[in-house]
């Protein structure tokens, strides 16, 4: 059943968690329109538009539109600094994002708010898959969420985009601290923060325990099917996702199809935990 919530109607595609957008054209959204995205973006960690017919160039200028925006190194004539190309083809060995994790969490301000539209899509798969870290918290036990709320992990750039793409060493990249669980500066709600994709270990423990720590998280979060959701994309479908409170894992399953799109990122705040 289709709801509307902040002017925008959605339907759920799960009950707690993703939402699919209805009538609604993302690059003629007015002032309200952006900031009710936002929002229902936070409350529902995961939004989908079907037939988005927008331009690189209006991409980038909706972006924009949603907070400061992360630049990218360009090796593609005509694509804009503020767009990262997602493209697997039949000389791809994986693609980017196969594995649980949140985007480039080892910066100081990680990413908000991420908006990846597909142009080019296989015929079957390459399906992504999204896990909501607030329920991915409320679901642990009330021992193991006040031995997580006492912890802070460090973050090394190896998932870096400047680093993945050679532009910078790893040693050139900073690793940064943040929470093992923070609070979402919108909604109040603690989320899960660590991700296999980026975390290097835990601060306040012994390494051999924070693998341990880590490792049940992680496998908390991957078997977590109660509260994840799977998008099937077709051309001109934007989905965004609230790197806050989300994890995504790209499904590589359509080799050697091509899937193509365009990923723009918008930067958030220092992440923190309300006592």
């Amino acid at each position: 059943m289709a709801t509307t919530t902040s002017r925008l109607e959605h339907v759920p595609l799960t009950p707690g968690f993703a939402s699919e957008l209805r009538d609604v054209t993302l690059i003629d959204l007015d002032a309200g329109g952006i900031e009710a995205l936002q929002q229902l973006a936070a409350e529902r960690g995961v939004l989908v538009a079907r037939d988005q017919v927008m331009t690189v160039d209006e991409q980038a200028a909706l972006a924009h539109r949603l907070g400061p925006v992360t630049t990218y190194p360009q090796r593609f004539e005509g694509v804009p600094s503020e767009l990262l190309r997602i493209r697997a083809d039949e000389n791809s060995r994986g693609a980017a994002g196969q594995k649980w994790h949140t985007d480039i969490s080892s910066e100081r301000t990680p990413p908000a708010l991420s908006m990846l539209r597909m142009e080019i899509v296989p015929d079957s798969g390459g399906d992504t898959l999204f896990a909501d870290m607030y329920q991915a918290f409320e679901s642990l036990s009330a021992p193991v969420q006040q031995l997580v709320l006492g912890l802070t992990a460090r973050h090394d750039p190896k998932g870096h985009h400047l680093y993945l793409s050679g532009e910078k060493a790893l040693h050139e990249l900073p690793s940064q601290v943040h929470p093992v669980v923070r609070t979402h500066p919108r909604t109040g709600r603690r989320a899960l923060y660590v991700n296999e994709g980026f975390v290097g270990r835990l601060m306040e423990t012994t390494r051999l325990e924070g693998e341990a720590i880590l490792r049940m998280l992680y496998d908390h979060i991957a078997r977590g099917v109660d509260f994840q959701c799977r998008v099937r994309w077709e051309p001109h479908t934007v989905v965004f996702w609230d790197n806050r409170c989300v994890q995504h894992h790209a499904a590589f399953d359509y080799f050697p199809q091509v899937r193509q799109g365009y990923r723009a990122t918008t930067i958030g705040e220092q992440p923190y935990l309300d006592c």
